[in-house]
């Protein structure tokens, strides 16, 4: 094979390979490569920007869009596993698995709205836009799919984190949006697992005095924050004499939590895991900028 080929391709091998157990995703690609026949040429093929094999690049891709399917789990960083649901979906689906073969999972086709509403770009379909896309719409919608993939990998990140490097990234991501009076001694991590539902704060004036009380959770996605969870850190910020706190998970709250959140006399401020990927991001934490894009536009001022 003189090219690499399209990127849904690469669903079936990796699924495959995941059955054996644990694999890493970047190893999997040079075996998912050699089983393809890809000459070195073909392996030598760049993504649009140089930097990146595109072999390897589109085996991650991959690998993102089984796990947003539910097919396949990270295990630990650079390594996912198969599901019960990804080995029933290998043994129901006979050859090439595509797209729209994923678009049957609940769980995919909620990634897929989250990316826009029943959007097709090139990365997801492979197909000619150009009838219904602009070029900067096509740009825009690349760099949302970057974005989403690399959330996904960040919140990955965190759930397999310790709990007090979860609590240390809270505070992190605090002081960069700026809820701070100064660098020194601005956020703290206190206590730890059993601290009686406070494990940071952050002094929002140079005396103290405006304090907002942090509870971090580092649960998996399946495992959501409950009403009692929030019924247990408004009692910590009663001993605490506060006013405010920010209730923070990796995974996601329950209605009744929010309802719960909503009536108490503090101000409770709910950050879900998706959510605080994508602050993450936006303020530069636990990433960065890998290129710059920049584009050019006609100067009408110019030509008057």
């Amino acid at each position: 094979m003189d090219h690499c080929p399209p990127f849904n391709v690469f669903f079936r091998p990796l699924l495959s390979l995941a059955t054996v157990g644990e694999i890493n995703v970047r190893e999997s690609a040079q075996r998912i490569a050699d089983q393809f026949g890809m000459t070195d040429q073909a392996k030598l093929e760049a993504t649009k920007g140089g930097n990146h094999r595109r072999y390897i690049d589109r085996t991650h891709w991959a690998a993102t869009y089984l796990r947003q399917a539910g097919l396949l789990v990270t295990t630990k960083r650079g390594f996912v596993k198969i599901t019960d649901q990804g080995s029933d979906f290998l043994r129901n689906h006979e050859g090439q698995i595509n797209v729209k073969d994923l678009r049957s999972i609940p769980a995919f086709a909620d990634f897929q709205a989250r990316q826009g509403t029943r959007r097709k770009t090139v990365i997801i379909d492979h197909t000619d836009t150009s009838d219904t896309l602009t070029p900067h719409d096509r740009i825009s919608e690349a760099l949302d799919d970057i974005e989403e993939e690399l959330a996904t990998t960040l919140l990955d990140s965190l759930q397999n984190s310790s709990p007090s490097f979860f609590e240390k990234a809270v505070v992190d991501l605090l002081l960069c949006m700026g809820y701070r009076a100064n660098r020194t001694e601005a956020g703290y991590i206190i206590g730890k697992s059993g601290d009686d539902g406070v494990d940071g704060l952050i002094n929002q004036d140079a005396l103290g005095l405006e304090r907002a009380y942090i509870q971090a959770k580092r649960y998996q996605s399946d495992n959501k924050v409950s009403a009692e969870a929030i019924r247990g850190f408004t009692g910590a910020l009663n001993v605490q004499q506060a006013s405010k706190g920010l209730f923070v998970t990796t995974s996601a709250f329950t209605n009744n939590a929010i309802s719960t959140a909503e009536r108490v006399p503090q101000r409770i401020v709910l950050i879900d895991g998706k959510k605080f990927s994508h602050l993450m991001i936006r303020y530069g934490v636990g990433c960065l900028t890998h290129k710059t894009l920049s584009i050019k536009k006609f100067d009408t001022d110019y030509f008057e």
